[in-house]
């Protein structure tokens, strides 16, 4: 095994077509550095490999806590998916990366500090890329979600995008009451600060049968940017399942997306109490002949919605994710 900083995946193990090998489990390290909060992350061979993510314990998750057996069944479905509606020259489709449906053959690329999953599309022309990485380093704990859409065609594909989670569990939480009673919690459950771009999500006391409850400071927070050539886009969220999924409560697919355009999808108006909401950011682009188009998603934890939003500036710059990748990666190592 060769150790080549400047190509990450020469020092990573390889699986080609790995929805098809058998099941295993595995997570990211949950290493911060001495002044970053540590994220746990697990992850399995099936979807987009991502199946469950959190803070501290099984009390504290952003994406619900799954022992292996159910991982296997549902990440394909309640992991973090990927729609994209193309149009190039006169034709037109659907597509959903990673897929069971699609039966392609995806790879998958485990390093020490980070997961890599591709998928290729030669009839479409596309190639998606997706890395994991936890942020080391920060005064939150997150997970770093990193997607590349590349065009291997010669002709322009116009895309229309969301990614993202079907379900993001609101901060406040616990493994008990979310097995048992979730579909009750609901009525606590809120997202705050959806018309600044970066939606919080946490409930809006602490629940149960007592004459007094406490505010929550902390809560869950999503962001999303996308880059394609020297452009960089601060990306809209949706939070809303029906948004996204219309009636389809199953998420076997995204009857919303696919009836409806983005810009349609971007004037509606969000429910964001009283449900468990979805995390996915949209995005329309045109991806020349050999271009890529990427997202830089954050998923994560802070004490305060202040202090995130204070670091909302260097979360939009590409530049800031790549050294943090890098960083992560010799934190790791060392």
């Amino acid at each position: 095994m060769q150790n080549h900083p400047e190509s990450p995946a020469s020092d990573q193990y390889i699986i080609p077509d790995y929805p098809s090998t058998a099941p295993f489990s595995s997570f990211l390290p949950g290493i911060a550095g001495p002044l970053g909060i540590p994220m746990w992350v697990f992850y399995v061979n099936r979807g987009q490999a991502i199946t469950s993510f959190g803070v501290e314990s099984k009390d504290g998750p952003l994406m619900e806590f799954q022992p292996a057996n159910k991982a296997y069944q549902r990440t394909a479905s309640e992991g973090f998916r990927t729609f994209i509606k193309w149009t190039q020259g006169e034709n037109t489709g659907f597509y959903e990366p990673f897929s069971p449906l699609n039966r392609g053959q995806p790879t998958m690329s485990i390093g020490m500090s980070e997961a890599t999953i591709i998928d290729e599309n030669p009839t479409l022309g596309l190639t998606t890329q997706v890395t994991y990485f936890t942020l080391p380093s920060e005064p939150f704990a997150a997970l770093v979600r990193q997607v590349t859409f590349r065009n291997t065609t010669d002709t322009p594909l116009q895309i229309e995008i969301l990614d993202g989670m079907p379900a993001l569990i609101p901060y406040g939480i616990d493994e008990g009451g979310l097995k048992a009673i979730a579909r009750t919690l609901e009525a606590w459950m809120e997202v705050f600060h959806l018309e600044s771009g970066l939606p919080f999500f946490r409930l809006r006391a602490t629940p149960g049968d007592s004459a007094e409850v406490h505010e929550f400071q902390a809560g869950h927070f999503a962001f999303g940017a996308a880059t394609l050539g020297d452009e960089t886009t601060t990306l809209t969220p949706f939070v809303d399942p029906a948004a996204v999924f219309a009636a389809n409560t199953s998420f076997s697919a995204p009857d919303g997306f696919q009836n409806q355009s983005l810009a349609a999808l971007s004037e509606m108006n969000q429910v964001t109490v009283g449900k468990t909401p979805c995390a996915f950011f949209g995005h329309a682009a045109t991806i020349q002949p050999g271009e890529e188009l990427t997202l830089y998603l954050l998923f994560g934890h802070v004490n305060g919605y202040e202090n995130i939003a204070q670091a909302r500036a260097r979360l939009s710059s590409p530049a800031y994710f790549t050294q943090k990748r890098a960083e992560n990666r010799t934190l790791v190592e060392n």
